[in-house]
């Protein structure tokens, strides 16, 4: 008030002036600021938008790209380990992969965020207020969804120097084991045969037939198609009952000579699947009756028939 400012003069010149100033310089500051709130922020150029575009990409593609790059590797190491052993499927390992790229994601973001410094990308130079307009907030959310886009894209490039079915070729492989130990290490005693062999053709190899698992030994051994007794049971679908073996002009005594073991009688029993498509053989090695030599009859035949049509059925699960 003007009797105030009296007696401040009175007693204080200096403190009176220094006064007046204060008051002046807050109300031109409280009127700067309210005619700056009052007008509209200015529109960006297209240049200051497409440094947001940029500023907001160029780190999300380093995010994907990691967030990618690390998925596709975790999950394919679960997928080959614990997946395999445990039987998971490839979706389950590639859950698990994903949280492993989460945590490294949120582990590792400042070391994108220190490359992304020292690119020294310009500038754009807007306001705070400019930054809240509707159009910048767009443009960055664009330029951050291309960059994650892409950065995930670069990150799938692993992919093509891996073998993506390599996982489901050793699951398979496990399941197969699996099932030609447990059928046929039972299968050679409901005829009272001294071995069974179980015999798969493999169509990408020429139809070749191959075994996981015979009887008494753990080894692997091929054949090919057109070749013994087991070939031909596939080539023609039907059973083959051989009293003695080395009488058999079909017969081939490879095996025999490599494992160190002689056949006498042979029962083959094509496996086919629900089209009637002969996709393996199941072999009963040497009859034993009483502790004699015997040959294989209509009733082990009927035996092995029914064998043949379970293995088939496991082996189109397996294949599901």
């Amino acid at each position: 008030s003007k009797q105030g400012f009296e007696r401040m003069w009175k007693a204080s010149p200096r403190a009176a002036i220094l006064s007046c100033r204060c008051r002046s310089r807050w109300l031109r500051s409280f009127a700067s600021t309210s005619a700056t709130s009052s007008s509209p922020a200015a529109a960006p150029t297209r240049r200051q938008l497409q440094l947001i575009a940029i500023r907001s990409a160029i780190p999300m593609v380093g995010f994907g790209f990691m967030d990618n790059l690390v998925m596709i590797q975790a999950g394919e190491a679960i997928d080959m380990s614990i997946g395999v052993t445990f039987g998971l499927s490839t979706l389950t390992a590639a859950g698990f992969g994903q949280c492993i790229s989460d945590v490294a994601g949120y582990t590792c973001g400042g070391i994108v965020d220190s490359v992304v410094t020292k690119l020294n990308i310009p500038h754009h130079g807007l306001s705070p207020s400019q930054l809240d307009l509707r159009k910048v907030r767009i443009v960055g959310t664009i330029g951050g969804c291309l960059g994650v886009v892409a950065g995930c894209l670069l990150g799938m490039t692993s992919l093509l120097f891996m073998d993506t079915t390599r996982a489901d070729k050793a699951k398979r492989a496990k399941e197969l084991t699996s099932i030609f130990e447990s059928v046929m290490d039972e299968g050679h005693t409901l005829v009272n045969a001294e071995r069974a062999t179980l015999w798969l053709i493999d169509e990408e190899k020429d139809g070749m037939l191959w075994s996981r698992v015979a009887t008494g030994t753990k080894k692997v051994f091929c054949l090919s198609r057109n070749e013994g007794i087991a070939g031909h049971c596939a080539q023609t679908g039907r059973i083959i009952n051989t009293p003695d073996a080395y009488a058999d002009s079909r017969f081939s005594p490879q095996i025999d000579v490599q494992f160190g073991y002689k056949t006498k009688s042979l029962l083959s029993t094509p496996i086919k699947d629900s089209r009637g498509k002969v996709i393996g053989v199941i072999q009963m090695v040497n009859k034993n009756e009483n502790g004699k030599d015997g040959v294989f009859n209509e009733n082990d035949e009927k035996l092995t028939t029914m064998l043949s049509s379970h293995v088939a059925a496991f082996l189109r699960i397996v294949s599901d």
